[in-house]
């Protein structure tokens, strides 16, 4: 069970500074929590940081934890650079690297790097077989539609897992059939899981993948307060900021009091997911320590006992 932290690199007001993100960094591994993640979007009205460069910062100042992307934009990105990224990611940190991947995004950002956006199912599944292929190591030629190069060598190798997000049926099937496992998205119901991740089973198995080898991860935004309604108001005012002023608060995120969030979450747990991505509304560390000695070990016990 890896209970990691979604890090808040988006703001509509001035950002923190990178020392609160080296410090927030360095307490989630000092309170023995498991992971961290960053988002991704290439234009947004507010203010918001790389995930590469973020999870590069992180890697400079832990030593244990997950560094992961949840999730990168694959599409919007040329395959060969990711592939230097991530293998300069992976050596630095000691092999820590985890990238979740999808092909979202929206036109205007599609526009500004030359991507197809009416071809971006085959850019997704051609970047991603391109990028195993550079991250084995070894020479590699790859001819595609839309993804070629000749003779590419990509080193040190980083054979790191790569995780498919996404909930509509073809992100499903493509977490199957090209990813080490799938990050359910926050919207939606835990009471949807089993459908979709069976989905995702059925997938892999049709591919000739063993599908007891894949990954289940979630996204899920989180804010603790025994005062529930100022929870309510903390994570609101930060999702309303990212995914604009409609978002509705009470159906896709988890607040209140310590035990409620954990109740919630254990959900999750009991249903099979097995990577907790818990996006917190900012760099606040007394919340941070709630989440780690309030919440994750409850869910580390909830996963112990299923075994």
């Amino acid at each position: 069970m890896s209970v990691g932290i979604h890090v808040p690199s988006s703001a509509v007001t001035p950002l923190d500074s990178g020392e609160a993100y080296v410090e927030f960094f360095r307490q989630v591994e000092a309170l023995g929590l498991d992971a961290v993640w960053t988002e991704d979007r290439i234009f947004h009205d507010a203010n918001m940081l790389d995930p590469l460069m973020l999870l590069g910062m992180a890697a400079a100042c832990t030593r244990r934890i997950e560094l992961g992307t949840a999730v990168l934009l694959l599409t919007l990105r040329a395959a060969a650079v990711v592939a230097r990224q991530v293998s300069t990611l992976h050596h630095l940190s000691g092999g820590r690297l985890a990238l979740g991947v999808s092909l979202g995004g929206r036109p205007e950002e599609y526009a500004a790097v030359g991507a197809p956006m009416n071809r971006r199912v085959t850019l997704f599944q051609e970047s991603v077989t391109a990028l195993r292929k550079l991250l084995a190591g070894e020479p590699v030629d790859q001819q595609g539609q839309l993804v070629c190069f000749e003779k590419a060598i990509v080193r040190p190798a980083a054979r790191v897992p790569l995780y498919v997000g996404g909930h509509a049926e073809g992100a499903l099937r493509r977490a199957g059939s090209l990813g080490d496992g799938w990050i359910m998205s926050p919207f939606g119901t835990i009471r949807d899981f089993p459908r979709l991740w069976t989905a995702v089973r059925d997938s892999a198995r049709a591919a000739g993948r063993d599908p007891d080898t894949l990954v289940a991860g979630r996204l899920v935004y989180v804010a603790i307060d025994d005062d529930r309604e100022r929870a309510r108001t903390a994570i609101g005012t930060f999702l309303r900021g990212y995914y604009g002023p409609r978002f509705d608060v009470d159906q896709w995120a988890i607040f209140g009091p310590s035990r409620e969030v954990a109740a919630r979450l254990a959900e999750h747990v009991d249903a099979g997911i097995t990577k907790l991505m818990l996006g917190v509304p900012d760099l606040d560390l007394a919340h941070l320590r709630r989440v780690a000695t309030e919440v994750a070990p409850i869910l580390r016990a909830r996963s112990a006992a299923a075994r």
